[in-house]
């Protein structure tokens, strides 16, 4: 008789122990995982802009720019204006290009335009604000007129055009909703066509007369 009890006693053990067995619950500590929170992009209320460059008018541009956001890192700028020639802060002889035969440069008006891609990189920012990287292409036409000082010639006139390639590289500060500070360097290659004309005299029998004669150039330059 005792050996059944011990029997039924054992199976009754067993089957407790597998029934606790199957009830516990297995905690896993997952602390030690820490997902890194990806900031917010920090949104610009301004999709587009309208700007103005004082530092241009130093190499006689009045600069003129729009730039517009095209995605959420990159936007497009077209910059547009006239351009003044021979700006002095003295005396317009300054200009004097032939002193033997006293003929000089006076201003002219021309025109210069330009294009530019901007890439914003941070991940932190959106586009129009921040670090930038930007190609561009530029071309700028400045005319002057030439004066013969000894009043024997009528005046004549030249000038000088730019096409550049250049990558700026700058930073858009927006210090307010709708006031921002641009500051950028950059540099490039570029191609110059000069066309000029100096005062020579030649012999016409069987006197000697005063003409212009044309001083062209061309060639490449750094930007």
């Amino acid at each position: 008789m005792k050996k059944p009890i011990f029997t039924a006693i054992a199976a009754v053990l067993m089957f407790t122990q597998t029934g606790i067995a199957q009830d516990e619950l297995i905690i896993v500590d997952r602390g030690s995982r820490r997902e890194t929170e990806k900031k917010p992009l920090r949104l610009n209320e301004n999709t587009s802009v309208v700007k103005f460059s004082p530092t241009q008018m130093f190499v006689g541009e009045i600069n003129f720019s729009y730039e517009r956001q095209t995605s959420k890192y990159s936007s497009f700028e077209v910059s547009l204006g006239p351009t003044i020639s021979n700006i002095a802060l003295g005396n317009v002889q300054s200009h004097i290009i032939d002193p033997w035969g006293y003929s000089y440069r006076t201003s002219r008006m021309g025109a210069f335009g330009e294009v530019a891609y901007r890439y914003y990189p941070l991940d932190q920012t959106e586009a129009l604000q921040a670090f930038y990287i930007s190609p561009l292409l530029k071309v700028k036409m400045m005319n002057f007129g030439i004066v013969d000082g000894t009043g024997l010639l009528p005046d004549t006139k030249g000038s000088d055009l730019r096409a550049s390639f250049a990558l700026n590289v700058g930073y858009q500060w927006w210090m307010s909703k709708s006031f921002c500070m641009d500051f950028y360097a950059g540099m490039g290659i570029g191609y110059q066509q000069l066309k000029d004309s100096y005062v020579t005299t030649e012999f016409v029998d069987p006197n000697w007369v005063s003409v212009w004669r044309p001083n062209n150039s061309t060639g490449a330059r750094y930007v």
